[in-house]
Formats: structure tokens, sequence, C-alpha cells
């Protein structure tokens, strides 16, 4: 790789940078979303199973999952029913590079494991790196909610000889690219 080609094609060298970079994008199909928090603050603002807003809930975490595979924006919220207090407010969030399908998995993941982890509360938030899903029986839409904060990602790359490897095809690519055009200047 000593002696770079005076007249790389574009097209290859386009072809060859795109491929490198979607090297660098996980896809991980299937796998769980990593779960970061939960605040369940109110073991005292339950729910009856089976009451009306219970019912609510359901429809309410129905709808998000649904949605969340149709907005290109990665957020949506809903209301299901129309009587205080058992109405249910409830939105998503999702990751901003996200596709539409991980976005999905993610709220029809966090609809599950929402109610798992907090049974029978009307007031919960779960957050996951990957999105995060809110609800409750007053209303949140447009309310600044000052509570909690940002979450740091303590953890370390599972694979770093693979990560290596990554950073050196990427430096290397990137030599390359200067090379090229450094001899395209000179012509």
């Amino acid at each position: 790789m000593a002696n770079l080609p005076h007249k790389l094609p574009r097209k290859a060298l386009f072809v060859y940078l795109m491929i490198c970079l979607l090297s660098l994008i996980p896809i991980i199909e299937g796998a769980d979303p990593s779960f970061r928090f939960i605040d369940c603050p109110n073991t005292t603002n339950t729910y009856a199973p089976n009451s009306t807003y219970h019912t609510n809930l359901n429809t309410l975490l129905s709808v998000l999952s649904s949605n969340s595979n149709n907005t290109s924006t990665g957020f949506y919220n809903f209301t299901a029913g129309s009587s205080p207090p058992d109405v249910a407010y409830g939105l998503f969030l999702c990751r901003g590079d996200l596709t539409p399908a991980a976005c999905q998995d993610c709220v029809a993941y966090a609809s599950r494991d929402i109610v798992e982890r907090c049974p029978k509360s009307k007031w919960v938030t779960i957050w996951y790196d990957e999105c995060m899903l809110r609800y409750s029986n007053a209303s949140i839409f447009s309310i600044l909610d000052t509570r909690g904060g940002y979450l740091w990602n303590m953890q370390n790359v599972m694979n770093a000889t693979l990560l290596n490897e990554v950073l050196g095809e990427v430096l290397l690519l990137r030599t390359l690219i200067l090379q090229y055009m450094q001899n395209k200047d000179s012509q």
C-alpha cells in the first residue's frame, strides 16, 4: 500500500468509503434495548387491575407501540380516555439515529417492561439507551419536568481489539484519502 494509484476512480473511492463507514454502524437485530433507569416514585398512586385506568393504560401503550414505526421524528404522544382521573397520558422519544424499526422495537419492549418493573403505578418514566417511555394519569404534555437528570454510560467497550482494528482502518482510510487528494491537487 506504499504506492497509491494517482488516478483512483472517484466511484471506487466513494464505495470503499461507504463500506468502511457502514461497518462502523452497530446493527443488532432482535436484541433487547439497554435498560438505564426507571422513575417510579409514587407507590401510593396506583390503579386497580381491570379498572378503567388500567384499560386506558393498555390502550395507550398499544397505540404508542404501534405508532413508533410510523413517526419520522422518533417522538409521539397520545391520550387514552376522556374522564379524569382515569385518563392515561403517554409519550415516547427515541434516539435520533435509530431507524423507525429500531425505535418500534424499543418502544414495544418498553411498553411491556414498564408495567412489569413498576406494576399498578399511574406515573412512570423508563429510560433505555435507545428510547424513553413515559405515562401518567395527569397531563405531561408541554409541562416541564425537572426531576431526573442524565445518566453517563460507564460501560467499557465489549471488544477493545475490534474497536482498535476499526479505528486503525478509519485512520488508514483517512490517510489514503488525504494522499489521494494531495496527488490530485499536484496534477
